[in-house]
């Protein structure tokens, strides 16, 4: 039963090892093609087909929560974009310090003949001031990871930096600590082999003379029980 128990283990344990590989893999893979698409965007002086951000302010909680990182794609055509997209954009009137915004399109209008944005915040009770313009937006909401943003700004600390770098170390000193615990126990054992053959030698001889004095002395019982029989 036990033996079924540690076989059922070592085959979840296999799985999950593997799961974590394909999915390290697929992130490492996306992350590739994104740090690629975004220099060769930016170098040509265009938005990226898929653009990552973190959201830093509570403007759009509840449907996105502060901490929660965002993907959005590019937008191809102008006309893609509608009244309740959530779209990521620079801004000339919100004073951002150059950072990107993610609002709603709340409202679409014509200006002298072109297509211009009003969004808000679903959090905030005002729409944001001024106008947003296509060219000003960088893409459009697809999906988001709840909470991961928290991991990143962990990271960029320096308590953040001092945990990833220690508890690994720890990890590896720790392991490095059991392989030699377990070389030094077989080598111990390997020193005591020969010192257990020796003993396993002078028992067995023991035993060889123990066997043969009884040996000896019933040879000697059974002739004392024939001599008596004869008399």
């Amino acid at each position: 039963m036990k033996k079924n128990k540690k076989e059922i283990l070592e085959v979840i344990s296999s799985l999950l090892t593997k799961l974590l590989i394909i999915v390290l893999s697929i992130v490492a893979l996306f992350l590739v093609f994104y740090i690629v698409t975004s220099t060769i965007a930016k170098k040509k002086g265009t938005n990226p087909p898929v653009a990552i951000y973190t959201i830093v302010s509570p403007s759009m909680e509840p449907y996105i929560k502060k901490y929660d990182v965002i993907i959005n794609f590019a937008i191809k055509e102008e006309k893609d974009l509608k009244v309740g997209d959530i779209i990521t954009f620079y801004s000339d009137s919100i004073d951002t310090n150059g950072f990107t915004v993610t609002h709603r399109i709340n409202q679409i209008i014509d200006v002298d003949g072109s297509k211009v944005y009003i969004t808000k915040g679903d959090n905030n009770q005002q729409p944001d001031d001024g106008y947003i313009t296509y060219k000003n937006i960088v893409g459009k909401y697809a999906f988001k990871i709840p909470q991961v943003g928290r991991v990143q700004f962990l990271l960029s600390s320096k308590v953040g930096w001092l945990i990833i770098i220690l508890i690994p170390a720890l990890g590896i000193i720790l392991m490095d600590s059991i392989k030699i615990f377990k070389i030094v126990k077989i080598k111990n054992d390997e020193e005591e082999l020969p010192k257990l053959k020796e003993v396993e030698k002078i028992r067995e001889v023991k035993d060889n003379e123990k066997s043969k004095e009884l040996i000896k002395k019933a040879k000697l019982l059974k002739k004392k029980v024939d001599r008596d029989e004869k008399e």
